[in-house]
């Protein structure tokens, strides 16, 4: 081959491989113009594992649905799925990466209040939606504009707590164990703040911290100072290991705890160690209301299992999420929480959800309570 033809050979090569490389090109834009992307962070392993599967596969039926009706302004809707494994700093670098991706338009997580408010600041400054289903901490829509959430505060599940334990059972001496986190400290200070200012004395407050193992300590001090009722913010694995370490002392305290617990992870790993225990719920699958009916049986058609609060939650969420790109389109993440805002009166699993007020939505709360190994609800 002469050195003419190899020159040739390689401006025909090369002309090829651009026009090559501007047909994937293209087909790639074609294809992004073709999808929208939410992203949804949760923890899908480690101790809070089950709690993010509920926000997946929530999530993924409400998606799954809004595709089969044409998607969202004739675009398709893909959920891009992050395991932070309950961890605020990979939280962090989930929101990193879900920034950096043009086609996400907004995002739906975390679960704690730690990793929602690690991970806020990535957010805000991106000018993309965080809707957490489930952060409570007070400080966690404090943190920008883009911050919104489905669930009650802890600035006023915790007084509501403190009404039912004081007001409505007549506890007066009242210990508290939680985990020492963002989260649990503020659900801690909401509970133990109105019940002083109702009259009771808090004889205790007992933090734990995150992966703790052993409680016979506390447990010991507790069980001398014959507490009326024992507040237990924290999540199902450590108050299973909580009440079973209570158990094997003999020592069977009245347990009230926030509504983090309400999830058949409790009662597996409890067992008869959290029989009794009373909690209040943002949704139960026994509540009469239409959205909840609906939630429950379509739920229940997919999975085949009954639904909890975190499931519902998650629901709500994602269905709030889709409502607001029906308003505010597919195009531009600074509108999404304008359209969310906007929102008024939506009709949720876990209630009426509206933001024009603020990013906290008031709920309405109904007493459960695990009753011969299921949750019930609370009958006084």
């Amino acid at each position: 081959m002469t050195r003419k033809t190899l020159f040739l050979f390689g401006i025909g090569f090369l002309a090829l491989s651009i026009i090559t490389a501007g047909v994937i090109k293209t087909r790639h834009a074609a294809a992004a113009q073709d999808v929208v992307k939410i992203g949804l962070s949760a923890p899908l392993t480690g101790d809070w594992a089950e709690y993010g599967n509920d926000f997946k596969k929530s999530v993924t039926m409400a998606i799954d649905r809004v595709n089969r009706m044409g998607g969202v302004h004739g675009r398709k809707v893909e959920l891009v799925i992050s395991d932070s494994r309950g961890d605020p700093k990979e939280s962090v670098l989930i929101a990193e990466k879900f920034v950096a991706d043009p086609d996400i338009i907004a995002e739906i997580g975390d679960f704690s209040s730690s990793s929602c408010m690690a991970a806020a600041p990535i957010y805000e400054k991106a000018n993309m939606t965080q809707l957490s289903p489930t952060s409570s901490h007070m400080d966690f829509t404090k943190k920008g504009q883009n911050m919104f959430r489905v669930v009650a505060t802890q600035g006023y599940e915790g007084p509501y707590n403190a009404r039912w334990a004081v007001t409505d059972l007549g506890k007066k001496k009242l210990a508290t164990i939680y985990i020492n986190n963002d989260w649990g400290v503020d659900a801690n200070k909401y509970f133990t703040l109105e019940a002083r200012n109702l009259g009771a004395e808090i004889v205790a407050e007992e933090a734990f911290v995150p992966g703790e193992k052993d409680f016979t300590a506390i447990l010991t001090k507790l069980k001398r100072m014959k507490p009326d009722l024992i507040y237990l913010p924290t999540f199902y694995a450590d108050a299973a290991a909580i009440l079973n370490q209570a158990k094997r002392m003999r020592f069977a305290p009245v347990v009230m705890a926030n509504s983090s617990l309400f999830s058949q992870k409790t009662i597996e790993l409890g067992g008869d160690a959290v029989e009794g225990i009373i909690i209040p719920a943002n949704y139960f699958s026994a509540d009469p209301r239409p959205a909840a009916q609906e939630f429950t049986r379509e739920y229940q058609a997919h999975y085949g299992a009954v639904p909890n609060q975190f499931a519902a939650l998650a629901y709500d969420a994602a269905n709030l999420m889709i409502a607001a790109l029906h308003k505010a389109g597919v195009e531009d993440r600074s509108k999404v929480k304008d359209a969310l805002v906007s929102l008024r009166g939506f009709q949720g699993a876990t209630g009426s959800i509206s933001y024009a007020n603020s990013h906290d939505p008031e709920k309405e709360l109904v007493r459960i309570t695990i009753k011969n190994g299921e949750w019930v609800l609370y009958q006084p």
